[in-house]
C-alpha cells in the first residue's frame, strides 16, 4: 500500500511542478491507475535483477526502492539527481534500474540483451521489461519475444494494458482475446492478470521469476488496468466520456486495495490516512530539497556521453 501511495505522491509533485512551470521540457507521463503493477512486479524481484521502464517509469523507480529526493532532484534538473540533472530517464544500476525508454518500445530488446548477458555469465538474474498496450504492436516487442523464446532467456515481458495508446482504445487495436494470447505464437506462456491488484501482479511475476531462474525461459504477462489521467499531464481526455472516466476511477488500485485491507482488518481507514499524510510530508520535503539543489554546470553537458 505504501509503495502505491508513494508512487502517486511523487508523480503528483512532478505533475504539479510542470503545470506551475517550475519544470519545463517534456510533459510528465503519469501512471495514475497503474501503481499496483509497478508495486506488485517489483516486490517479486530480488537484488541483482533488472527492470527496464517506459516513459511512465517513475512508478517502477519508486517501487524498486529509489530515493524520492534524488528522483525529484533529477526531474527538477538538479545536479544531485540520479543522472546529475541531465535527463529524466532515471538510472540506478545498483538497484537494477536501467533508465527509461523514450522511444516506444526501445527498452524491450535492451532488456532481452541484458537477459542474454546474465545467461551467458551463468547467473540466475532476470530482466523485466515494462511496456504498454500500444508498444505491444511494435516490431521490437515481437522480435525480442521471439529471440527470448529461441534462446530461453530469463526475461519477463510485462505489458501494462491501461486501455489507451494515447487516444486509441485498446479494443480498436486488438482483435484477439488478449495481448497475452500472442505469447503462444512465440512459444511462451502468456498470462493475463488484474493490474489493479498488487498481490495478483506479484504472484504472476513471482511465478515468472521462478521459471526464469530455473532455466525455463521467458514469460509474457499482460496486466490490465485503467489509465485514469491523460497520456501526458496536459491531456484532459476529451476523447473519453464523463461516464467512462467515472467508471474508470472505480477501478483505482489505491482505492480498491485500501478497501480490501480495511475489510480484512489489516489496515484501518485511519491508519491509511496517517500513512498518506506521512508520505505527503516526505514528498513535500523531497520537493523542497530538490528546489535547493544546484543545476549542472554548462561544461557538464559534454560529460557522461557514450557512443
Amino acid at each position: 500500500m505504501r509503495a502505491m501511495l508513494l508512487i502517486r505522491a511523487v508523480e503528483k509533485a512532478w505533475g504539479d511542478a510542470y503545470l506551475t512551470e517550475e519544470i519545463t521540457g517534456i510533459p510528465p507521463s503519469l501512471s495514475t491507475g497503474q501503481e499496483a503493477i509497478a508495486a506488485g512486479a517489483c516486490a517479486a524481484l530480488g537484488d541483482g535483477d533488472f527492470i527496464f521502464t517506459t516513459h511512465r517509469g517513475q512508478a517502477a523507480q519508486v517501487a524498486r526502492g529509489l530515493d524520492p529526493k534524488r528522483i525529484l532532484a533529477e526531474l527538477y534538473c538538479r545536479r544531485t539527481g540520479y543522472n546529475k540533472g541531465k535527463s529524466y530517464h532515471v538510472t540506478d544500476m545498483t538497484r537494477g534500474v536501467v533508465g527509461m525508454g523514450g522511444i516506444v518500445p526501445a527498452q524491450v530488446p535492451i532488456a532481452g540483451g541484458m537477459a542474454l548477458a546474465q545467461k551467458m555469465r551463468g547467473t540466475d538474474r532476470v530482466s523485466l521489461a515494462f511496456f504498454g498496450d500500444g508498444a505491444s504492436n511494435e516490431g521490437a516487442v515481437h522480435e525480442a519475444a521471439a529471440l527470448a523464446a529461441m534462446w530461453t532467456l530469463p526475461l519477463i515481458l510485462l505489458c501494462e494494458n491501461n486501455r489507451y495508446c494515447i487516444t486509441q482504445r485498446d479494443t480498436d487495436a486488438l482483435k484477439g482475446p488478449s495481448i497475452a494470447a500472442r505469447a503462444a505464437g512465440y512459444g511462451l506462456p502468456g498470462v493475463v492478470v488484474d493490474g489493479t491488484d498488487p498481490l495478483a501482479v506479484q504472484a504472476a511475476v513471482a511465478e515468472a521469476v521462478a521459471r526464469a531462474r530455473a532455466g525455463g525461459g521467458a514469460t509474457f504477462i499482460e496486466a490490465q488496468c485503467e489509465r485514469l489521467t491523460g497520456h501526458l499531464i496536459h491531456d484532459t481526455q476529451p476523447y473519453r466520456s464523463r461516464e467512462e472516466l467515472e467508471s474508470a476511477w472505480k477501478h483505482c488500485p489505491i482505492l480498491l486495495f485500501g478497501e480490501r485491507l480495511e475489510r480484512e482488518r489489516i489496515l484501518s481507514a485511519d491508519e491509511r490516512a496517517r500513512m498518506n499524510r506521512e508520505i505527503e510530508a516526505e514528498v513535500a520535503g523531497a520537493v523542497a530539497h530538490a528546489r535547493t539543489q544546484p543545476y549542472p554546470a554548462i561544461h557538464e553537458a559534454y560529460e557522461d556521453l557514450w557512443a
